[in-house]
Order: C-alpha cells, then sequence, then structure tokens
C-alpha cells in the first residue's frame, strides 16, 4: 500500500515537470504514460535525469542569450564572431573604458585646481584682462585669451548684460592667442562698480 502511494507521487511529480513541453528532443507528456516504469527506483532515476536535462538545457540558453547580448554591446564584433573573440574582444572593451574614465578623471582634477600665485580661484589664469577709464564713462578693456569656440560671442554678452555700450572693437589672433581692445561706455548705475564686474566676468569666461 505504501509503495503504491509511493508510485503515485512520483507520477505526479514527473507529470508536474514535464506538463507542456515538447520541443525536437522530448516528445510531449501523452507519449510517455504508458512508458512510465512500473519500478519505483527507476521512477527517480527518470526524474531526477529529466529534471537535470532541463536544468542543463536552461544553462546553455541563458548561455547564449548573455554571449548575443554581448556580441550587441561591443563595437566592431563580427556578427559570426567566435565565442572566443567575443570575450577577449568584451575584454579589451572594458579595459578601454577603464582607461579613458582614469583620464577624463585627470583632466577634471587638473582643470578644478587653480593656479600658483592665483588669490582667487574662480578667476582662470590662462585669460588677462586690463581696464584703463577715461572720462565721460569710456572704458578701455585690453583681453588676452586662448582662443575657443564662441569666446567673442562670449565677451560681449558679458558687456551686454552689464548693459555697457560697445563703441568699437579691434581684434587680432596670433599663434592661437586672442587679443581683443573694447572700447566701452558705461551709462547706469555705479560706474566703477559695474566696470569691476565686467572685469571680473571676462576673467572667468
Amino acid at each position: 500500500m505504501e509503495n503504491q502511494q509511493e508510485d503515485t507521487e512520483i507520477n505526479e511529480l514527473f507529470f508536474s515537470i514535464m506538463e507542456g513541453y515538447s520541443d525536437k528532443v522530448f516528445s510531449p507528456l501523452s507519449q510517455f504514460q504508458d512508458l512510465l516504469p512500473s519500478s519505483t527506483a527507476a521512477a527517480k532515476d527518470l526524474t531526477q535525469s529529466l529534471k537535470k536535462e532541463g536544468m542543463e538545457r536552461y544553462r546553455r540558453f541563458k548561455m547564449a542569450e548573455n554571449y548575443d547580448l554581448l556580441l550587441s554591446m561591443v563595437p566592431n564584433l563580427c556578427p559570426k564572431a567566435t565565442r572566443e573573440n567575443i570575450v577577449s574582444e568584451t575584454i579589451a572593451y572594458i579595459q578601454s573604458l577603464e582607461k579613458e574614465k582614469t583620464k577624463l578623471e585627470n583632466q577634471l582634477k587638473n582643470s578644478s585646481k587653480p593656479a600658483k600665485g592665483n588669490q582667487n580661484p574662480d578667476m582662470n589664469s590662462s585669460v588677462n584682462v586690463t581696464v584703463t577709464v577715461s572720462g565721460n564713462s569710456v572704458t578701455f578693456f585690453g583681453i588676452q585669451s586662448p582662443v575657443r569656440p564662441r569666446l567673442l560671442t562670449d565677451i560681449f554678452m558679458v558687456f551686454h548684460n552689464h548693459e555697457a555700450e560697445v563703441l568699437a572693437a579691434n581684434v587680432a589672433v596670433n599663434h592661437s592667442e586672442l587679443r581683443l581692445t573694447v572700447t566701452a561706455a558705461v551709462i547706469n548705475g555705479n560706474i566703477d562698480g559695474i566696470i569691476e564686474k565686467i572685469k571680473r566676468d571676462l576673467l572667468i569666461l
């Protein structure tokens, strides 16, 4: 009686594992019903074998899925690359990303350090501004700076933001260095204070 109950439980376990399972390797569950072993030990062996086979098939499926993912993420990989090539190219790609990350971090650290002797860390030591004030609120600004994109636009926006009227400007570029002379008139507000603000904004461009 106990053996019969145990056989029934094993059969139920087998059916729960194989229910709805069908592919090129295994036939549908209905074809197994007449072939189930009557021996309890044989039924257990078959159940364990089927479980191992299912786990192995799932492992191979996930591995293939991961290789396909790497193939789509790593640049310059041939669509028909072998798994060995996929692994080696992935390692090389990760190493190149780590080097680029280190390089960018070093550049960021160096750019954030103030130049020696510069009392104001916000001011860029590579930009030099001289100011000469004449009568009638007219001021001459001499600006020296390394050439970069949008530099002139940024400079004139400083005068515009402080409502200073640009009367004349002279630009010269020599060996990647820009030299700009601006004649501007400050009309409204505290003239000395506005001139100082314009100079400060020019220095931190």
